[in-house]
């Protein structure tokens, strides 16, 4: 892996990791990807209000730049109690996942995010401490391919929390719903796009963090 190359990223209230792998241009596609697809979801619907067409029109805007959505369905809600943290079950369900190297990459993530006060604070506000926030773990399967899984979460609890994801719910009733779309990028596509791209971004005002690994 190039030293330049992020381990993760934080825009708006979407947090990214990826396996090492990753190359840079792969990677400034997909955080683009993320931020143009946010923009447009934004425009069209309430992000905490109506939750369902906001993640239609943002999966609808990701294939038009070029992702294939797997089995063309987004996920059913599934809800799931926290027993810990947030990061500890962001964790486990990349751990889970059909590519076992996802759940290291969320680790190196969440260590890369933790000790980041301004990003940690930013993803606060983004989500209104957990109330509607998106993680998406990243890989390249055999032939090359970009796959990104995109999890639409929303944290049920009886209290707020500041630095949401690494607070300790163990005590307090915490839930986990969410959602979930597969997604591959056809990069072809994505070259076709790309002048359009461009001038969506220059209009961008949302923050983009990249996270780097914390070295041992």
């Amino acid at each position: 892996m190039s030293n330049n190359t992020p381990c993760g990223m934080v825009t708006g209230h979407n947090l990214i990791s990826c396996i090492d792998e990753l190359s840079l241009q792969d990677f400034d596609d997909m955080t683009d990807c993320t931020r143009i697809a946010t923009r447009s979801a934004d425009l069209g619907h309430g992000r905490f209000a109506n939750s369902q067409d906001w993640l239609e029109e943002y999966v609808r805007t990701l294939m038009f730049l070029g992702w294939s959505l797997h089995e063309g369905v987004i996920r059913t809600r599934t809800r799931s109690d926290i027993t810990g943290s947030v990061a500890d079950f962001l964790v486990r369900s990349a751990q889970s996942m059909s590519d076992s190297r996802q759940g290291n990459a969320m680790i190196d993530t969440l260590d890369a995010l933790k000790p980041e006060k301004p990003v940690v604070l930013s993803l606060d506000e983004e989500s209104r401490k957990g109330r509607r926030f998106q993680v998406a773990p990243s890989r390249y399967d055999s032939s090359g391919n970009l796959h990104m899984a995109v999890f639409n979460l929303e944290l049920v609890a009886n209290t707020e929390k500041s630095s949401f994801l690494f607070w300790s719910w163990e005590k307090q009733t915490a839930k986990i719903v969410q959602q979930s779309a597969f997604l591959k990028l056809d990069r072809e596509v994505l070259d076709t796009k790309r002048e359009f791209m461009e001038k969506k971004l220059r209009d961008q005002i949302m923050k983009r963090f990249a996270l780097a690994k914390r070295q041992p």
